[in-house]
């Protein structure tokens, strides 16, 4: 045999197979301590400053409905504009009733997310408006690529959970995609998802979907959260009423409450980070006290995202030291309320290149060691929150997944064996057959998703494929190889019946 036909055989033999299989669904705990930044003086510190805030200022509540639950409680609200303000004791009074912890149920039992202690659980994308791929470039959301990504989300073992549209689905009627995209979420996958606070309406629709789903009644619900909801401040110092409808509809019901200011440092609150930490700050314990009076032991997150503002062009800047040092800042403040804490993960990269991995890899690090718990738009978050690529949904599950399999210290049980294997090779030998290592090779390392560990020559033969290339061919064979997980037919069919039946009842309605 000639050596090119021997060269081209060995080259196909090793050639790169593209596999479904990834990681299986695996929660995740911090492999390391919370680092601290701020002294324990400059903490109280700024505690003290957002209740100065709070008490002096004052924060804006848009909805009427609101005013007597705050008046009844202590605060003061004038009755012209909503603005609201809080005597200190009665946030640190209210603030307290909040659990530490608690557990989020999925309808998977065995994909339950404990949301406290040394958990850390990462969430899809959400919200982004448009969707990419390498095959149709950058678009419009629409309900396939919705789905399509539901399904993805689904199967990755590092997502942990549904944190809303992974992108919108531009194509069905706003006033009636919650409907639409909680059967998604309730039939495509059995992982905890979202509710959308937009008002009492839609969070009602997305409660009887749940109870539906899990086969429970209203009391069954709860005494447990089983959807989370998402309320962003509006940044500075406004609640507006659409979301207060939404939260308080949650609270009443004992479902998760995720309190997040939108506070684009520079634009949204002070340019530098002590304003923008004590402004936000006061912004979320102002809302979870005022959702401890509407229910006290209401499951609440603190959440809080800040990030610089490029001052040439007005976007947000993601993955820059800036929000790493913010995040571990406001790491501590939740540590200080006993609250779970929200971060998040994106890159503002225009493409699923270098940017997108460094900047993402910052966050990445920074939410591990602020102490976080739930990480939002962990999974194809880019261009500054605009965009959801499914490439870089996989390159995201890449890094997440090598986090996971970081260790806090070393096993060091084996080392009467490991000088056995050592004194049985000897000088100038090898490992790669001995008694040590035989037994141990396929699971002594971590196992990559897309990484190209093959030499030069063999990856070049198959056309040099770079990472989006090689993370196109994963979702891709991923989605071919998706299985829909289990659902009772009956359970099913009520709920396709109860999107049917409340679609024509809304009609065109605005809800």
């Amino acid at each position: 045999m000639s050596s090119e036909k021997r060269t081209r055989r060995s080259r196909k033999a090793k050639k790169s197979k593209v596999e479904s299989q990834q990681q299986p669904f695996k929660l995740m705990k911090r492999p390391y301590k919370p680092i601290d930044i701020m002294s324990a003086e400059e903490v109280e510190q700024a505690h003290q400053y957002s209740l100065r805030i709070l008490s002096e200022i004052g924060i804006r509540f848009d909805l009427r409905e609101a005013w007597p639950i705050l008046e009844e409680h202590g605060c003061t609200v004038d009755h012209s504009d909503g603005l609201t303000k809080f005597p200190p004791e009665v946030v640190e009074n209210y603030m307290a009733l909040a659990p530490s912890e608690f557990d989020l149920l999925a309808r998977d039992p065995a994909k339950n997310l404990h949301i406290g202690g040394d958990t850390i659980h990462w969430g899809s994308a959400s919200s982004a408006p448009n969707v990419t791929d390498l095959d149709r470039g950058r678009r419009p959301g629409t309900q396939v690529d919705f789905e399509n990504l539901v399904k993805l989300n689904h199967m990755i073992g590092s997502c942990h959970f549904h944190t809303g549209h992974p992108v919108e689905p531009i194509d069905m009627p706003p006033n009636t995609r919650h409907l639409t995209s909680t059967l998604a979420w309730a039939t495509l996958s059995d992982k905890v998802f979202r509710s959308y606070c937009i008002g009492r309406e839609r969070v009602k629709d997305s409660l009887n979907m749940v109870e539906i789903a899990y086969g429970i009644d209203r009391e069954e619900l709860k005494k447990a959260p089983r959807i989370h909801g998402i309320i962003n401040i509006n940044s500075p110092l406004l609640m507006d009423a659409p979301l207060l409808e939404g939260a308080i509809e949650l609270a009443e019901n004992g479902q998760c409450i995720i309190i997040s200011p939108v506070a684009l440092a520079g634009a949204m609150s002070p340019i530098t980070l002590s304003g923008s930490l004590i402004q936000t700050n006061a912004e979320v314990i102002a809302i979870i006290a005022f959702l401890q009076m509407v229910q006290a032991g209401t499951p609440i997150v603190y959440g809080v995202l800040t990030s610089p503002v490029d001052m040439k062009s007005g976007a947000p800047a993601m993955g820059v030291p800036e929000t790493v040092t913010g995040t571990l800042a406001f790491g501590q403040m939740a540590r200080k309320y006993n609250l779970p804490q929200r971060v998040w993960l994106g890159s503002t990269s225009n493409a699923v290149d270098g940017q997108a991995a460094y900047e993402s890899m910052m966050s990445i690090w920074g939410n591990l060691l602020s102490g976080a718990h739930i990480v939002l738009h962990a999974h194809g978050w880019m261009e500054g929150g605009l965009t959801t690529s499914f490439e870089k949904t996989i390159l995201d599950a890449e890094m997440i997944q090598m986090m996971g399999a970081l260790t806090p210290n070393l096993d060091m049980s084996d080392l009467d064996e490991v000088f056995d294997a050592i004194a049985e090779v000897g000088p100038g030998g090898h490992f790669l057959n001995s008694p040590h290592t035989m037994p141990r090779y396929a699971t002594a390392f971590h196992r990559p998703m897309i990484s190209d560990w093959r030499p030069y020559e063999f990856w070049s033969a198959e056309g040099s494929p770079d990472t989006a290339q090689r993370a196109n061919a994963k979702w891709k064979a991923m989605l071919r190889d998706y299985e829909k997980p289990p659902i009772d037919p009956a359970i099913e069919e009520a709920l396709n019946a109860y999107v049917v039946r409340r679609i024509e009842e809304i009609g065109n309605r605005e809800i």
